[in-house]
């Protein structure tokens, strides 16, 4: 960013600055504040360990220093200008979610694909927040990071005091990370006297253990509504498109258990090798010339994507169908009772996809865990601008959310027409910029666009003002 695509910049950043409303965090004097200016950029310098007294103090700065990003600390302190985390006095923080686009697992086509995907996770996380942990609406602020994705604020009393730890226990709860599920439903077993043996069977149908509680709530909930939007799914398709969802569920089961096996590197190649080199050898022929188990055999070639899962796939899908088509059976899955007769590991495999569907993707494993467990974080201040995309971050009740859509709503800059220069070479993701419900293709060079196409690709990096 060169130094008079900065000026330019900072020019229209002032104007926003100068004549729209800034939403300020509540008790913004006991948080601290951080700013990076744009006459430092590329080079990411943090002004942090600033306080201010009033509203007018800090919005002066603001609009004089003109920074290209203002963040505040989720903590609360008794001194928050002091130099050092010690000295500020810690007295409690906001517990803030950051869902980044960036952290799901699909692979979007469009910026606009990205946030859409993004949009649909935060969903996710509201519902926990709000139905399984109970936090009031008027406890939770949504804000759009102005970037890739969107930041939940809860500022519930009851949250200001956890630690780290607490913190990651509730990640751990929303992402399903290690969640047992075995533990969800209860079920009977019957002792049958065998003569010299005794032999435990389980009978089903099975009951999940949170519908023995008047208020139902939680993981059992959810699998419980999955199993049952699962079911209907199946049994509107035709039977190709039913048979191929049975398949990538079982797939999945299997990749998921498969995916912890251990065997050596070069037992392993073999195995890949001789069934590439013949499709039709059976398990048992591979497990006696390399001289292991028919069953490591199976995850090996689960695991390279050597397994057919189409015949077992279609025993199972007669069966689903018919539980599908069962209206007794899935009023009784609505009253948390699940009866899948002869289906074997097929209930366990929908489960793991209930989990799989039903848990929120958060940072590195899932929510940017580091932001939901730092209790020192500083995180973007509602209703500043993004300097890496001048769009607005914008702060949202719950009653707004559904109806916004950031690449109209956060766009705050003129329809007025300026030149850039972009700068090669030009990456795939910003040869086609879609805002305000128009599609603008860019090339390399000169290109005459709206300014608040061109701030965003100045913001980029991808351009310079011409």
């Amino acid at each position: 960013m060169n130094f008079r695509t900065k000026q330019y910049l900072r020019k229209r950043f002032r104007d926003y600055y100068q004549f729209f409303h800034l939403t300020l965090p509540p008790d913004f004097n006991r948080r601290e504040w951080g700013f990076i200016l744009f006459d430092e950029l590329p080079e990411v310098v943090m002004r942090r360990h600033k306080a201010f007294s009033s509203e007018q103090e800090l919005l002066e700065y603001i609009r004089g220093m003109v920074p290209a990003h203002v963040y505040c600390s989720s903590a609360y302190y008794q001194f928050p200008n002091a130099s050092t985390m010690k000295e500020k006095q810690w007295q409690g923080a906001d517990l803030i979610f950051d869902l980044d686009a960036d952290h799901l697992p699909q692979k979007p086509k469009s910026y606009a694909e990205m946030l859409y995907n993004v949009k649909n996770e935060t969903y996710k996380l509201l519902d926990f927040l709000l139905d399984d942990l109970g936090f009031s609406e008027n406890s939770i602020g949504i804000v759009f990071s102005g970037g890739r994705g969107y930041h939940i604020h809860v500022r519930d009393p009851k949250v200001l005091s956890l630690g780290s730890k607490e913190r990651r226990e509730i990640i751990d709860y929303v992402s399903g990370r290690g969640l047992n599920t075995d533990i969800l439903f209860r079920s009977r077993e019957m002792v049958y006297d065998m003569g010299k043996f005794k032999k435990k069977i389980q009978e089903s149908p099975i009951k999940i253990r949170s519908f023995d509680a008047s208020d139902i709530s939680g993981w059992g909930k959810r699998i419980s509504r999955y199993l049952i939007h699962f079911l209907n799914e199946i049994s509107r398709k035709d039977e190709n498109k039913a048979l191929d969802e049975i398949i990538n569920v079982i797939k999945a089961y299997h990749l998921k258990k498969a995916s912890t096996y251990r065997i050596a590197q070069d037992v392993a190649e073999k195995i890949v090798q001789m069934k590439k080199q013949d499709r039709r050898i059976g398990l048992k022929k591979i497990a006696n010339k390399i001289g292991v188990s028919s069953d490591a055999v199976r995850k090996v070639l689960i695991k390279h994507d050597l397994w057919d899962f189409r015949p077992e796939a279609m025993l199972k899908l007669k069966t689903i169908k018919e539980i599908a088509q069962n209206k007794t059976a899935i009023n009784m899955i609505k009253k948390g009772i699940i009866d899948f007769p002869d289906t074997t590991y097929i209930f366990e495999a929908i489960v793991y996809q209930a989990v799989q569907s039903n848990s929120v993707y958060l940072g590195m494993l899932h929510t940017d865990e580091p932001v939901t467990g730092d209790v020192k974080r500083l995180i973007r201040m509602p209703s500043s601008l993004h300097g890496g995309t001048g769009m607005k971050v914008v702060p949202l009740c719950l009653s707004e959310f559904e109806e916004f859509d950031p690449l109209d709503d956060a766009i705050v800059f003129s329809e007025k027409e300026i030149k850039i220069q972009v700068i090669p070479p030009l990456k795939p993701q910003n040869s086609i910029i879609e805002m305000k419900g128009k599609s603008f293709r860019v090339q390399e060079g000169i290109n005459t666009l709206p300014e608040y196409v061109a701030i965003y690709l100045m913001c980029r990096g991808a351009a310079e003002y011409a």
